[in-house]
């Protein structure tokens, strides 16, 4: 009986001991699992400063769904594109002064706003990956600092664009028509600071110059206008996910000495949006608005750039933000729009001086 009461003891004393084994090994390859997930995540983001890289400042910056292709444009000076995820730049050097870049997921088509000449604004177009550029319009504009935001559909078929009007094509950029809507009885015509569109161009968001936002849901034939009160205040930058389900938009400060910027969310293709983080920079100045947001295919991953700096990325849908260092500017120091690509990990940047 003695001997089988040990023994029953000594096999108990073995599973015990088996089984805290078995539980350390667990936590210790759960452990290194986290460590590699979070160097993983660290590791897996590539930022692309063009500024250095070109032969003066970027205005503004644009790149391909892989991130292979990237363009960028110097300021007051040429195009460039690179074609190895931004190890190396090549100049396009009979396209100059471009203010804003739209590319295909491919990075086959392009379109660029650019100055023509005193107070004109032409829209430029390529579909050989930069290599020929056509003119397909040109207008008047009378803001020199103007942003001059462009956008365009996976096929080219859809483009937006904004000088002083906001206009839209449906025919691959052979013509285009400029956008009024009603208020109170009267015809307005707005002009957008930040315009975000789905993949296929049916689904369009814009910023207009009072900080109002807006959307169309069929490819531009209608917009609607809506209220600053669903914000709370004026909104600043928005952004959308390729298929335009998922929208952002990030508000300018609420009062004067506040320093902090709320980020809304919609899963409705911007009809609704909700409340659902906010970001306080470490360097107060609330005259310093958000100008781009910039997100991955499905709108997990998100960039939001602020004037002068710095910029920052969430990797949960824009519910925490984290500074990415190193992005801070001088006041006198202007970030172009951010870019990314659908994966998330890659992002492209460039800033500028001045506003001319």
């Amino acid at each position: 009986f003695f001997s089988i009461e040990r023994q029953s003891h000594h096999t108990i004393e073995m599973k015990l001991i088996i089984f805290a084994f078995f539980v350390c090994i667990c936590l210790s390859l759960t452990f290194a699992d986290n460590l590699r997930s979070i160097a993983a995540d660290s590791s897996s983001l590539n930022v692309i400063s063009a500024n250095g890289l070109l032969d003066s400042e970027v205005k503004a910056v644009a790149m391909s769904s892989t991130g292979k292709i990237q363009y960028a444009s110097s300021y007051k000076s040429y195009l460039y594109k690179s074609s190895d995820f931004g190890e190396t730049w090549q100049a396009i050097t009979d396209v100059i002064d471009v203010r804003n870049i739209a590319t295909t997921p491919s990075g086959k088509i392009v379109f660029v706003t650019q100055r023509t000449r005193s107070n004109y604004v032409g829209i430029l177009k390529s579909t050989d990956f930069g290599e020929t550029w056509s003119l397909c319009y040109e207008t008047v504009y009378y803001d020199p600092g103007a942003a001059l935001p462009i956008a365009v559909s996976s096929t080219g078929q859809h483009v937006y664009f904004s000088t002083f009007r906001f206009f839209v094509s449906n025919d691959y950029g052979e013509s285009f028509a400029f956008i009024k809507y009603s208020i109170d009885e009267d015809e307005v015509y707005p002009y957008a600071n930040s315009i975000s569109i789905s993949r296929t161009g049916r689904y369009a968001y814009f910023i207009d110059e009072n900080g109002f936002y807006g959307r169309s849901t069929d490819y531009g034939n209608k917009f609607e206008l809506f209220p600053k009160n669903i914000f709370g205040t004026y909104v600043s930058a928005a952004g959308c996910s390729e298929s335009g389900k998922i929208v952002y938009v990030i508000t300018s400060t609420v009062t004067t000495y506040d320093n902090t910027y709320n980020i809304f969310k919609s899963n409705n293709y911007g009809k609704t949006f909700t409340k659902i983080s906010e970001v306080t920079p470490s360097i107060a100045n609330n005259v310093w608005p958000f100008t781009s947001v910039a997100t991955s295919k499905n709108g997990d991953i998100v960039y939001i750039a602020r004037l002068h700096g710095p910029i920052y990325r969430s990797t949960d849908s824009a519910l925490s933000f984290v500074e990415l260092e190193s992005t801070a500017l001088s006041s006198s120091d202007f970030y172009s729009l951010i870019s990314t690509n659908y994966k998330g990990d890659y992002l492209l940047i460039g800033n500028f001086a001045g506003i001319n």
